[in-house]
């Protein structure tokens, strides 16, 4: 039963993932209803905010609770090894736990703390505002679990809108584009992948003599 209450966030974590703004909502759940854009901003933009601060609490327990409790990772991994070689070595699992305690040094490493305070809220804006699916934010909402500073949640939520509404415009740019050229686009897609097919066997070829 404790085990299962310990597993509790995992299981929130997983939920948050499911309902990404980005890559569910907006695209699979909202866009076949046939809304309105403004219609599906107003929808879209309060669920993206909750979905900020759920995650932002995740990495905070993550940071200070559930992570000083597992057992540390050896200092002596390079981090300059592949992500494969990590993989083989410590699982999947051990993987994770290396790279965001990685990440968390850096965030609470007291220089870096510094340069929150003087440049938190305008990094948090660009990071909630960034165009790329997801990526900034979830950067964002790290370092504000990680140095437990919910004011940049603020910053990082206006940014946020910002972001829903170039999400929405792509998806729209995205579908109006398959709906005029799905033809096209697949032909294109299918040249690409035999292309790279040929060149790998053109590789192969020279690498064995010959001998495919």
């Amino acid at each position: 039963m404790k085990k299962w209450i310990e597993s509790l966030p995992f299981l929130g974590a997983i939920l948050l993932s499911v309902i990404n703004v980005d890559l569910v909502v907006v695209p699979l759940v909202l866009r076949p209803m046939d809304l309105s854009f403004w219609a599906i901003f107003w929808i879209a933009m309060p669920i993206a905010n909750l979905e900020i601060i759920g995650w932002f609490y995740f990495w905070k327990w993550f940071a200070w609770s559930w992570l000083p409790k597992t057992e540390p990772i050896k200092e002596t991994i390079e981090l300059t090894k592949n992500i494969i070689g990590l993989l083989r070595e410590y699982g999947l699992f051990g993987t994770i736990v290396y790279k965001v305690r990685q990440t968390f040094k850096w965030a609470v490493n007291p220089e870096h703390k510094a340069s929150f305070k003087k440049w938190g809220h305008v990094w948090m804006l660009f990071l909630g505002s960034e165009p790329f699916f997801s990526g900034g934010r979830l950067l964002g909402v790290i370092s504000c679990g990680a140095t437990r500073w919910k004011v940049g949640l603020v910053s990082l939520c206006v940014g946020n809108t910002l972001h829903v509404y170039l999400s929405i415009k792509s998806w729209d740019l995205i579908f109006y584009l398959w709906r005029e050229y799905g033809g096209l686009i697949l032909v294109f897609i299918v040249v690409i992948i035999l292309f790279w097919i040929v060149l790998n066997l053109c590789k192969k070829y020279k690498k064995t003599g010959g001998e495919i």
